[in-house]
């Protein structure tokens, strides 16, 4: 049998058209692109019914083009409505070294959001709403343009980016406002390991004042979770450039279809609350969540964390950052950050008498930082007798209730207790 030169015209066409919604970052299932081909194939055997199989194969040029069109469209309209936070939708991969994250330069947010924990729960009521701004620098990190040489750097992940709290009331930028001090905050979602390299490579063109202090938080809850660790020597790293650069940024173009983000958001509801989601009763009646993964950091002991395979890694990046900041004249303190279940024990296990004590993952750092002489200090008894104080003062609470990270009021103490470290005695 063979075919016209227009049923082949049609044919070259509908496999172009096809492959549309693949390169545009509607679709990432390859099955997928087998199924529309089916009218192809229909077409290439059919006899008798070619007629209405190139019918068929025109409609999916049609739906491919048309959709995948709609998907460009929407992008500056609805890609935010597809986010509960700014910060999840503005997050890319670095193309020079994609182990590493970014947001978008230059962002200027201003909105409402709300937490972590409720976007996975799904559950409209769980949510705490508030507004936040949220500006990046040309670097891509959470800082408003630098005025004077750096008193400090902030290095962490997303607790030390300030999730959930506008710009202002981050304890990073409280930091300016108490102690006069001119703050970078390099922080960005990831591991010890990924703030590491972030450190190593952007710190050569900050302008730092002599003196200058690096305060990098870590977080009980995952920071164990971090397979990051392979090389310290930034020559040895895996870097791009060129077409593998761009490569880095058209993936983070696909991964922005809104019309496939907004499938996958109705496909999460309907699988229902996660049972990662640990909910709990306030005596108002209120809910207050919490991320059940990582409540289970909170309670390993230290011989666990110290057995961990990751563990070593994390006290090989301890010490090749503390030698980095030495070299560079640098005063550098870690402060330990604990979980919210570790700090409202008594919502998240009420049936419980026993007053836990410092974590496992805490004392095991304290003693890998001691060996090496490295300030590390651990903020959990502080942020649980701040939360008792408040929460008997007012009911008022350190934590989103909807989201694993710390809210104004907790900002304000963490930045406190980082004054402290930094500038005085730690408070009791």
């Amino acid at each position: 049998m063979r075919l016209s030169v227009s049923s082949l015209g049609v044919i070259s066409l509908a496999i172009a058209a096809t492959t549309l919604p693949f390169a545009e970052g509607l679709l990432k299932n390859g099955l997928l692109e087998v199924l529309l081909l089916i009218p192809v194939a229909w077409l290439l055997i059919a006899s008798r019914t070619r007629e209405y199989a190139l019918r068929s194969v025109l409609v999916l040029v049609t739906l491919c083009v048309t959709v995948t069109f709609c998907d460009l469209l929407l992008r500056p309209f609805i890609g935010g409505r597809l986010h509960y936070s700014p910060m999840n939708l503005h997050q890319r991969r670095l193309p020079a070294l994609p182990m590493l994250g970014r947001w978008d330069a230059d962002v200027r947010f201003s909105g409402e959001t709300y937490g972590d924990l409720a976007a996975m729960a799904g559950i409209s009521t769980f949510r705490e709403p508030r507004h936040m701004e949220f500006r990046t620098d040309t670097k891509g990190f959470r800082n408003d343009p630098l005025q004077h040489p750096l008193n400090a750097i902030v290095l962490g992940d997303s607790f030390a980016a300030g999730v959930g709290v506008t710009q202002r009331k981050t304890w990073a930028s409280l930091l300016e406002q108490r102690l006069g001090w001119s703050v970078y905050n390099l922080s960005y979602p990831g591991g010890p390991y990924e703030q590491y390299l972030n450190f190593s490579i952007e710190t050569h063109d900050l302008p730092l004042a002599p003196g200058a202090h690096l305060i990098w938080t870590l977080y009980t809850g995952n920071d164990l979770d971090d397979t990051g660790g392979e090389t310290w020597d930034l020559d040895a790293l895996p870097w791009r450039n060129g077409l593998s650069a761009a490569l880095v940024n058209y993936r983070t173009f696909r991964d922005r279809s809104p019309l496939r983000q907004a499938w996958e958001s109705v496909r999460s509801r309907w699988n229902g609350i996660s049972e990662d989601v640990v909910v709990r009763p306030l005596p108002d009646g209120r809910s207050i969540l919490f991320y059940r993964p990582q409540e289970v950091w909170g309670t390993r002991g230290r011989a666990e964390v110290e057995r961990h395979p990751n563990f070593a890694k994390l006290r090989t990046t301890l010490r090749e950052m503390h030698t980095r900041a030495g070299r560079m004249g640098i005063h550098m303190t870690i402060i330990i950050l604990p979980t919210k279940g570790e700090v409202y024990h008594w919502l998240l296990n009420p049936d419980s008498t026993e007053e836990p004590q410092s974590s496992g993952f805490a004392q095991a750092v304290i003693a890998a930082c001691r060996q090496i002489s490295l300030t590390c200090l651990d903020s959990r008894a502080y942020l649980r007798s701040e939360a008792r104080q408040i929460f008997r003062r007012s009911s008022d609470l350190l934590w989103w209730r909807d989201d694993t990270h710390l809210n104004d009021l907790g900002h304000e103490a963490l930045a406190t207790f980082v004054v402290h470290a930094v500038a005085g005695p730690i408070p009791q």
